[in-house]
C-alpha cells in the first residue's frame, strides 16, 4: 500500500466519525481532491477498500434481525433497514456535501463500470453508489432546457463534445442544428451546473425522414416550422458515463413531445430516426451468405432482426429495445439511410422509424413486457414475412404524416 492509498482509507473513516458540519465537509473536500488524484492500481485498491472495509455490519444486522422477531413493529422494521446499509453508502452521503463531490462520485461509478468485467466482486460497491445516484438523480430535479444558439458557448461546447450518434462538425454545423427547422432540449441537474445530462436532437419536417444525411447535411432549413407535420428525434445523447443505466431518455422524449405540441398544434407524428446497431454483427452471424448491397434483401432480414432477434424475450438490438419498451413501434426501415462510415459498419446503413403514438404507447409497453408483443406497422411485418412468428408481432393503426 503507498502513503497515498494510506491516507485516501483514513481520511475515508475519519469521515463517517466527524459528526459536525463544517469538520465533515472539509475532510469530505480532502477526499475528493485525494481521490482525483490516485493512479489507475491505487483506484484499484481504492475500490477493493470499499468493498472489504465499507460494507454493513453483521453484528448490527444481527442483533436487528433479533429484536425485530422479538417484536415485530414499524420501529425495528426501520432499524433493520438501517443496519442493512452498508457503510460505503453513508461515505458516498458524505462525499455528496463537498464542492465536486457529485462528479467525483460519477467518475467513481464509471471506474466501476470500467472494471465490472475484469473486477466482478466489485458489484455491490457499484449497485450502492447506482442506487444512491438513481435517487439524487429523479426526475423531480431535472429541468428541461430548450438549447439554441442563445445558450451560453460553455454549455454549447459540451453538445459538441458528448454528441455520441452524429458527429457535430464543429460550429457551423451546429448552428445548423439549431436553425428555425430544428430543436434541442436537454436536462439538467442543479448539482452539475453547465453540464447536460442528457439531449436530444429533432428536426421539424414533412413526413417522415429516411436519411440522416439529409437531416444533419442540409445547408439550409428544409421547411418553414410552421409548415412541419412532423418532429423526428434523430440523435439522443447520454453525456454523464457515471450515470449509465440510471433512464432519463423515455422521459426526456415524452417531455419533449408534450412541449413541442403545445407549441404547434400542427405537429401530428413524432418519430424517431434511429440507428440499428446490432443489425450488421447478427447478419454475420446468422446470414453469412446474404447480399449486402441487395436492397430487397437486406430490408427483410434487418426486419426479421428487428422483430424476431430476442433475448430473454425482449429485443436483441439495444435501440430497439429501448424505443419498444418506451411503447413506441417500429413503423418503417430506411435503406442507405445512413451513409456514415459507422453507419455502414453497424448496419450495413440502414436506419428505422420507431414512431410515438401518445393513443399507443401505454398498451404497446404492456404488451411488449408482458406477452412479448413488438408493435410494427403493416409494412414491416410484410418485409419479415415468414421469418418471424406471427404471434410476436402486433400491428394496431396509427396516423402517420405522408
Amino acid at each position: 500500500m503507498t502513503k497515498i492509498d494510506d491516507v485516501v482509507q483514513q481520511t475515508a473513516r475519519a469521515l463517517l466519525r466527524f459528526r459536525g458540519e463544517t469538520s465533515s465537509r472539509a475532510l469530505a473536500e480532502q477526499l475528493v481532491r485525494r481521490y482525483e488524484s490516485l493512479e489507475s492500481d491505487e483506484l484499484d485498491r481504492f475500490l477493493g477498500f470499499l468493498l472489504t472495509d465499507m460494507g454493513a455490519e453483521r453484528d448490527a444486522i444481527d442483533a436487528a434481525i433479533e429484536r425485530y422477531q422479538e417484536t415485530p413493529g414499524e420501529a425495528e422494521v426501520a432499524d433493520l433497514a438501517d443496519a442493512a446499509e452498508s457503510q460505503r453508502q453513508h461515505l458516498f452521503r458524505a462525499i455528496n456535501t463537498a464542492s465536486g463531490g457529485i462528479r467525483t462520485l460519477l467518475h467513481m461509478r464509471t471506474a466501476l463500470l470500467e472494471r465490472r468485467h475484469s473486477h466482478p466482486e466489485l458489484a455491490p460497491v457499484e449497485r450502492d453508489l447506482r442506487h444512491l445516484l438513481t435517487s439524487w438523480f429523479n426526475r423531480g430535479f431535472l429541468e428541461l432546457r430548450q438549447l439554441d444558439w442563445t445558450t451560453p458557448a460553455h454549455v454549447l461546447e459540451k453538445l459538441i463534445e458528448y454528441e455520441a450518434v452524429h458527429e457535430i462538425r464543429g460550429w457551423d454545423d451546429l448552428r445548423r442544428r439549431l436553425a428555425p427547422d430544428r430543436r434541442s432540449f436537454g436536462f439538467f441537474h442543479p448539482a452539475l451546473p453547465g453540464e447536460p445530462i442528457i439531449f436530444v436532437e429533432v428536426a421539424l419536417t414533412e413526413g417522415l425522414a429516411s436519411s440522416i444525411q439529409g437531416v444533419i447535411d442540409a445547408p439550409a432549413p428544409d421547411v418553414q416550422p410552421e409548415g412541419a407535420d412532423t418532429a423526428i428525434f434523430y440523435s439522443i445523447t447520454n453525456c454523464q458515463s457515471g450515470l449509465r443505466g440510471v433512464s432519463f431518455g423515455s422521459f426526456l422524449i415524452k417531455r419533449v413531445t408534450e412541449l413541442l405540441m403545445s407549441e404547434d398544434p400542427e405537429l401530428t407524428t413524432f418519430s424517431t430516426l434511429s440507428p440499428i446497431p446490432g443489425f450488421a454483427s447478427w447478419l454475420s452471424e446468422f446470414h453469412p451468405d446474404a447480399t449486402i448491397d441487395d436492397e430487397s434483401d437486406m430490408l427483410h432480414l434487418c426486419a426479421a432482426y428487428l422483430l424476431a432477434a430476442r433475448r430473454d424475450h425482449m429485443p436483441l438490438d439495444p435501440v430497439a429495445r429501448f424505443h419498444l419498451r418506451n411503447g413506441a413501434r417500429i413503423e418503417r426501415i430506411n435503406w442507405r439511410g445512413d451513409t456514415s462510415e459507422n453507419g455502414l459498419q453497424q448496419s450495413h446503413g440502414l436506419l428505422a422509424n420507431y414512431l410515438y403514438s401518445g393513443q399507443d404507447h401505454a398498451a404497446n409497453h404492456e404488451a411488449l413486457i408482458s406477452d412479448g408483443l413488438i408493435n410494427a406497422s403493416e409494412e414491416v411485418i410484410a418485409l419479415a414475412g415468414d421469418r418471424v412468428d406471427a404471434t410476436h408481432v402486433v400491428n394496431s393503426a396509427a396516423e402517420v404524416a405522408d
